[in-house]
């Protein structure tokens, strides 16, 4: 079905529907699964891996990063018997 057959409301013709339509969409599904080899494919699965444990590390750093400033304010805060209500 064209465009144009959208556009004037005709039906769809027979060849279109059924199990040509079927066949159309069996071959485009094997088309689109071989689209990328395997290599290319673990390729992008490391690059994947790797960016999530960029990530990861990113945020330890910055978990790490708070703490110590964290660890460094209540260090200023304490007196010198270790309580800070003094």
């Amino acid at each position: 079905m064209g465009i144009f057959d959208r556009l004037f409301h005709r039906p769809p013709q027979h060849e279109t529907t059924g199990a040509y339509s079927s066949e159309r969409a069996a071959l485009a599904h094997d088309e689109a699964a071989d689209a990328y080899g395997d290599e290319i494919e673990r390729i992008r699965q490391t690059q994947d891996r790797l960016t999530q444990e960029q990530r990861s590390q990113e945020r330890l750093t910055q978990e790490r990063r708070f703490q110590e400033e964290a660890d460094r304010r209540a260090a200023e805060n304490m007196t010198a018997e270790g309580d800070p209500w003094d």
